[in-house]
């Protein structure tokens, strides 16, 4: 009884010890308002990154089905119109802000990576800054109006990217590389739970995609930015699915077999999709002069309106409607769908201008798999489809748990979770046998050794 009492007083003592250091010794106003200090610019960052995404997902989606009346009302006029708009969605970027162009995730990367050397790195300002806001807006909006088949999430990362970084640099004098490091971090994080609806997401790529240090550095700043950034795009535009619901029955495992093979051949498809790309790239990084590069970005107008025109209508836009027809109208994709898309993405991109290529990866990955099901007589509805996104999502970043993460956040079908789990392993597989570097890869590399080349102090002139 004797033990019990001094054990009981002995734990009492110590607990009440603990509570007596609560208020003593320790200025927690000053640690409360410090703690405030820190996440002052992430809730701001959060707050500004979403109302302007939700913004520009709104403009985004009125020009993308003007685009659509064009090409329905216009007829062959489209042919004169298409390469205007395409040519001043190039010119845009190339007057203004030349990093402004294509994707946005590589700049985001590379400005991920040069950030950790130190925040006065004057390359970054090329990458993050207000004249890329509207150069990568006002561009990819004449894009996508010319029936580019682009879409608004890349760009949205960088948009996000560079909210953060200015906002991290209003907030601190003595703007430290790991804080600026950390800023641009959240700000991706930021940009795809706001262009995507899926926090998780956000927090899982940053994770996978973008960091290469450990969680517990920058999780306090993320989370912050994350919860704003989701809540206020909630607030604005309501608890949206960016797929919405699609019905998908259970999945049995006889259906193993179908889905191991769609997944490898999106993987090929999606793999030599992101190779096509890069060559796209290094080709036109070869034109020389802005009037060749200008006639040659017309004639990709061109090439692209007549397709649109004369064999397929599928090539224009996002092909988020495309998706939706597959998911919940119960319709088929035949050979001519899956080259639109594949076509129309590789012109478009060849124009120049900024745009994405997440959703476009994604309609060719989900067009793709419905017509790999009904060619070989057994086609899987909307779980094929859903499979077939994750594997193409998987292939372009080769980055599995966030595609997996996406997709499943994206439509809310848990019932799925294992066969898009498989399907991002095996398009992340098939994808690494075609190519050890992502495309974005690829474009963060030529970025970053761009970078690398403008330190080099160049000559004097004899």
């Amino acid at each position: 009884m004797k033990i019990h009492t001094e054990r009981a007083r002995k734990y009492l003592d110590e607990h009440i010890g603990i509570i007596r250091g609560l208020f003593s010794g320790h200025d927690h106003v000053q640690e409360a308002k410090k703690r405030l200090l820190i996440a002052l610019p992430f809730w701001l960052a959060g707050l500004v990154t979403a109302v302007v995404a939700t913004i520009y997902a709104r403009l985004f989606h009125v020009f993308e089905n003007q685009a659509l009346v064009i090409f329905s009302s216009f007829g062959y006029w489209a042919l004169v119109l298409v390469p205007i708009l395409f040519i001043s969605s190039w010119y845009v970027v190339d007057r203004f802000a030349p990093y402004a162009n294509g994707s946005g995730i590589p700049q985001l990367m590379a400005a991920a990576e040069l950030s950790q050397e130190g925040p006065k790195n004057a390359f970054i300002e090329k990458l993050f800054s207000l004249r890329i806001i509207v150069a990568k807006v006002v561009s990819s909006l004449l894009g996508v109006l010319g029936g580019g088949a682009i879409g608004r999430e890349g760009p949205t990362l960088q948009i996000a990217g560079s909210i953060f970084h200015l906002t991290g640099k209003f907030f601190s004098k003595g703007h430290s590389a790991k804080n600026n490091h950390i800023m641009i971090l959240a700000g991706g994080a930021a940009g795809l739970a706001s262009a995507f609806n899926t926090p998780l997401g956000g927090i899982a790529y940053v994770v996978e995609e973008l960091s290469k240090s450990h969680l517990a550095s920058f999780r306090t700043g993320i989370l912050h930015s994350v919860i704003v950034a989701g809540l206020i795009s909630q607030l604005i535009m309501g608890p949206y699915l960016y797929f919405g619901y699609p019905k998908v029955d259970s999945f049995h495992i006889a259906q193993l077999g179908l889905l191991i093979m769609i997944s490898v051949f999106i993987g090929l498809l999606v793999g030599f999709f992101g190779q096509a790309l890069k060559l796209v790239v290094i080709y036109r990084s070869r034109i020389q002069g802005k009037t060749q590069t200008a006639i040659l970005t017309g004639l990709a107008g061109l090439v692209f309106a007549a397709f649109a025109i004369f064999v397929s209508g599928a090539s224009v836009g996002s092909g988020k409607y495309m998706l939706n027809d597959l998911l919940f109208e119960g319709k088929v994709a035949d050979f001519l769908d899956v080259f639109s898309r594949f076509f129309g993405t590789i012109v478009t991109y060849f124009v120049g201008g900024a745009g994405g290529i997440f959703a476009p990866a994604l309609s060719l990955g989900g067009a793709g798999a419905s017509f790999l099901g009904s060619a070989v007589g057994y086609n899987l509805g909307p779980v094929g489809v859903l499979v077939g996104m994750t594997a193409a999502l998987s292939a372009l970043t080769q980055s599995p748990f966030t595609s997996f993460v996406l997709i499943l956040e994206m439509t809310d079908r848990h019932s799925a979770i294992f066969p898009l789990m498989i399907a991002a392993l095996i398009g992340h597989g098939v994808a690494k046998f075609v190519s050890k570097n992502s495309f974005y890869e690829f474009i963060c590399a030529r970025i970053l050794v761009a970078e690398s080349s403008s330190r080099v102090p160049k000559k004097p002139s004899p």
